[in-house]
Formats: structure tokens, C-alpha cells, sequence
């Protein structure tokens, strides 16, 4: 039956409905706009500083000068983000503008500094950048805020942090070019220690196999032919010795020593003589180191000895003959004794030079290895001093902040207005909300309730109309009821109306700044 009830009401029942239940609808209805406003009137106000931080791209060319950070803008942020937003960083803040004095010594440092990040906002601002044929995001700037409940405040700790934040970018940058510079030049150092190593092992080797060096191949071979020439000709020179000796003894044998009626003082004078003509024509030929001139030298020097001796032998020979054949005898086994041991020299030297050459190819090889790893530590060497230059360029113009920075497009500054609560929004859905409630407060009253106050109502449970339909006839009490409740609903009103008022007037904006900001719209769109 109350389904067909409800079916058959119409929007002059539901009129009714609400002139009858009205006080049920208004009584909550104002009781949850109290509410709300309460709750707009008693949040405290948050102020958010915020400032906008530009990053600016590198003023040098890049083809000129590189960079040693070559991090993506966004990630080098977080990465300050992080070393910034630290327990320690943010308890020296929070003592320095002695924020949270009411939680400090209910609440660890740990608590505080979570509750400090929830205040801090760090928002990026992108870009599309199309490059190498795909779509990219490249970040231009970012904005850095603070919230606190004094806007004062906010400001201040807004600045600190753009502070910390720009002052940790070029420490961190600056420090990333040093570590780059000083590894760089370290490392240039050792290959220098093992250059130097290399050129002390390279100088050892060549002292080692000094005659077996690659370079020297050539005059080894040279000088082994000429060795084996010199050989040669030694060879034919003592053949040659031996045949003067052996026919010089084979004529010795036929003379005789001692010449009959010839004084033992009178020296053999054409013969020495003939002898020194024949030395003094030679000289004026060849040099004194020529064989022919060498082997007349030695045998004047036998004569002067054979007149210097007073042996009986000698002083018993006087036939010049057989002096002479005896000189030239003496001479050839001074000569073979000569060439003997300059064979033996020289064949040692043939021996050595031999040995050298052997070992040439092996010395090669463990040669070609020390210059091979000598030019690759120099090749290296240089590339680290070529990089080790461009670090320090790179240095510089961190220093001299020539690099990509940071600068501050927008300093924080104190804000005017609050940024939440948003009481204008909050008072207006607890009006909406506190409408929507009270028709519900009187919806579900009237559902409750199982009285007959309508025709069809009556009409519908009985089966049949009344005869007669005689209104709700008021009398005095109900009018004088009626009045005081118009009353005291005025006065409700009235005070919700002036306490809206006091609340904007001090938890949002005066009054007489909100009315001149109106007025001033107003005349802009009329």
C-alpha cells in the first residue's frame, strides 16, 4: 500500500510534505551548515612559497668544451632531492626556523622530518623534444615549495631550500669535474711510472743483447764479410810467409856464415843499405801500415839488432849473404807469429758476430715486445693527458659556472592567501550538504510516519471517497507557534549570516579588500 502511496504522490504532495516537515528539514539542515562553517571557520590556514628554479644549458658549445656531468636534468634533481632531504638537513632547518615547537617534544626527529617532507613540494616542468625521430621529455624547470601555517615562514624556509638546492647543484657538479679531473691525472701518472719502467727494461735489453739488436743486422753482416775477407787474406799472406821462410832456409843451407879476410866490425852496409833505399821508395808509395813497408821495417830493425849483438855467433858471422837470408827467415816467423794471432782475433770476433746475428731474430722478438707495449703506454699516456686537459677545461667552466646551472627565474616570496584550506569551497558543499541532509532528515521522517494526511491517501485505504474534506483548521496556539518559530529562524539567520561574515573577514579576507575586489569585477563586466 505505501508503494501505491508513494506512486500516486505528486509535486504538490511533495510540497506538502516539505510545508509540513519543514522544521524537521531546517533544524538539520542548519545544524549541518553550523558544522561546516565550524569546520571552515577552525582549520588553520596553510601557506604555500613557491619558487621557480630555470635550468639553463651550457653557454660554451659543447663541441668545444664537454662537460664531465652528463646526467639527465631530472635525475641530477632527485639526486639533490635526496642528499638535501635528509633526517640530519632537516632537523638543522627545523632548529633554525624553529618550526613545530608544539610536536618537537611529542613527536622524534624522525616523525618531524616525514612531516617536513609532506610540506615540501618539488614539481618538474617538461617539455616534448623531438630528437633522433622519437618523442622525448626534457625538463626546462622545476618548482620548489614550502607549506606552513605562518606565511612568513613558509617564505623563509622556501628561500633556504632554493638556497641549499642551488648551492648543492654546483657543489655536486663541481665535485663530480674535480673527482674526474684528479682520477684522469692519476691515471695518467701510472702509465707515466710504466712508461718509465718499460724505458728502463727497453735500456737493459739493448745493454744485454747490445750486438744482436735488429737495427744492427746490417753492419753485423758487413762487418762479418769483412772479417772473412780480412780471414782471407791473412790466410794468403802466411802462405805466402811460409814460402819466403822455406826458400829463404833452403838458400841458408848453401851459404856459408863467414867470409875469409872480412873484419867481424865491418857491417854488411850495401846490403842494409840497399834494404833502407828499397823502405824510404816504399814510404814514399803506401802508408806505413802496408805489408811490403811493414816486413822492410822489421828487417832494418833485425839488422840494427845483429849489429848491436856481441854474441859469438853473431860477431862470427860476417858474410852478408847469408845475414841477410837469416833476416829474412827471422822476419817471415815474426810475420806468421803476427798472423796467427790476428787470426785468433779475428775469429773470435767472426765467432761473436756469428752469435750475434744468430740470436738477432729472438732479440727481435722480445725487442718489438717491449717497443709494442712502450707505444701503447705512450699511446694511452696521451689520451689520458689529451683527456686530463679536457677534464680541467671542464673544471673551469664548472667553476666559473659556464656549464648547465640553475638559476632562480622566481624567487619565493610571502603569500597573500592560503592555500588550503578552501574555505569559500568548504562553506559552500556543507551548504549544498546540509540541504541535501535536512530534505533527508524530512524524507525519512515522513517515510516513518503512517498517518492518513492526504484525499487520494484516504480515499486509497478505504476504498472509497469521503463525503466531505474539511481542512486542518489553526487556532490561536498554533499561530502563535508558528510566529516565534519564523523568529527564531530569522535570528538563526541573521547570526549565520554575521558569522559567515566575521569568518571571511578574518580567515580568508577582509571585508573591505573582498568588497573592492568585487566592485572592481563588477565594473570590469559592466
Amino acid at each position: 500500500m505505501s508503494m501505491e502511496l508513494e506512486e500516486e504522490k505528486s509535486f504538490k504532495d511533495y510540497l506538502q510534505i516539505i510545508r509540513r516537515r519543514k522544521y524537521t528539514i531546517i533544524l538539520p539542515m542548519l545544524g549541518l551548515l553550523m558544522l561546516s562553517i565550524l569546520v571552515a571557520v577552525i582549520l588553520p590556514p596553510v601557506y604555500r612559497s613557491k619558487a621557480t628554479i630555470l635550468i639553463e644549458q651550457q653557454h660554451i658549445p659543447s663541441d668545444l668544451v664537454k662537460s664531465t656531468v652528463v646526467s639527465f636534468a631530472d635525475e641530477r634533481i632527485q639526486q639533490i632531492q635526496q642528499k638535501l632531504m635528509t633526517v640530519d638537513n632537516i632537523n638543522r632547518i627545523i632548529a633554525k626556523f624553529k618550526l613545530y615547537k608544539k610536536e618537537k617534544d611529542a613527536v622524534n626527529s624522525e616523525k618531524l622530518a616525514e612531516r617536513f617532507k609532506e610540506a615540501t613540494t618539488l614539481e618538474l616542468i617538461n617539455a616534448d623534444v623531438i630528437g633522433k625521430g622519437k618523442n622525448s621529455k626534457a625538463t626546462l624547470a622545476f618548482t620548489l615549495s614550502f607549506d606552513n601555517g605562518v606565511n612568513v615562514t613558509a617564505q623563509k624556509v622556501a628561500n633556504e631550500l632554493v638556497t641549499l638546492f642551488l648551492a648543492e647543484n654546483i657543489r655536486s657538479r663541481t665535485q663530480r669535474a674535480e673527482e674526474s679531473t684528479k682520477f684522469l691525472e692519476e691515471e695518467a701518472e701510472k702509465f707515466k711510472v710504466e712508461i718509465q719502467k718499460t724505458e728502463n727494461q727497453l735500456a737493459e735489453f739493448k745493454d744485454k743483447y747490445s750486438g744482436s739488436l735488429p737495427e744492427l743486422l746490417p753492419v753485423n753482416m758487413a762487418s762479418m764479410t769483412k772479417l772473412e775477407s780480412t780471414l782471407q787474406q791473412l790466410q794468403l799472406e802466411e802462405k805466402m810467409q811460409v814460402e819466403k821462410r822455406d826458400s829463404a832456409s833452403s838458400q841458408l843451407s848453401t851459404v856459408s856464415p863467414v867470409i875469409i879476410d872480412m873484419g867481424n866490425n865491418k857491417e854488411p852496409l850495401e846490403t842494409r843499405s840497399s834494404v833502407e833505399a828499397e823502405y824510404n821508395s816504399l814510404l814514399k808509395k803506401y802508408s806505413p801500415n802496408h805489408p811490403d813497408v811493414k816486413a822492410l821495417k822489421r828487417k832494418l830493425e833485425f839488422f840494427k839488432n845483429q849489429k848491436n849483438s856481441k854474441s859469438d855467433q853473431t860477431s862470427n858471422i860476417n858474410n852478408p849473404v847469408y845475414l841477410n837470408l837469416l833476416g829474412e827467415i827471422n822476419v817471415a816467423n815474426i810475420e806468421l807469429k803476427n798472423i796467427a794471432q790476428q787470426r785468433i782475433t779475428f775469429t773470435e770476433q767472426l765467432k761473436k758476430l756469428e752469435a750475434n746475428i744468430a740470436q738477432t731474430h729472438q732479440v727481435e722478438r722480445g725487442f718489438n715486445e717491449l717497443m709494442r707495449d712502450l707505444d701503447n703506454q705512450k699511446a694511452k699516456y696521451n689520451d689520458l693527458k689529451a683527456k686530463s686537459q679536457e677534464a680541467i677545461l671542464s673544471r673551469n667552466l664548472e667553476i666559473e659556472q659556464k656549464a648547465e646551472k640553475f638559476s632562480l627565474l622566481e624567487p619565493p616570496r610571502v603569500p597573500e592567501k592560503p592555500e588550503k584550506p578552501n574555505r569559500i569551497k568548504l562553506l559552500f558543499l556543507g551548504f549544498v550538504f546540509s540541504i541535501i541532509g535536512g530534505l533527508a532528515v524530512g524524507m525519512l521522517a515522513e517515510a516513518m510516519d503512517t498517518s492518513i494526511r492526504s484525499y487520494s491517501a484516504l480515499t486509497n485505504l478505504v476504498g472509497a471517497e469521503p463525503l466531505v474534506v474539511i481542512p486542518y483548521i489553526e487556532n490561536q496556539d498554533d499561530i502563535n507557534r508558528t510566529r516565534r518559530n519564523k523568529i527564531n529562524l530569522l535570528i538563526l539567520v541573521i547570526f549565520l549570516i554575521i558569522g559567515a561574515i566575521v569568518a571571511v573577514h578574518f580567515f580568508y579576507m577582509p571585508i573591505d579588500v573582498l568588497y573592492d575586489k568585487v566592485s572592481d569585477k563588477l565594473s570590469m563586466l559592466l
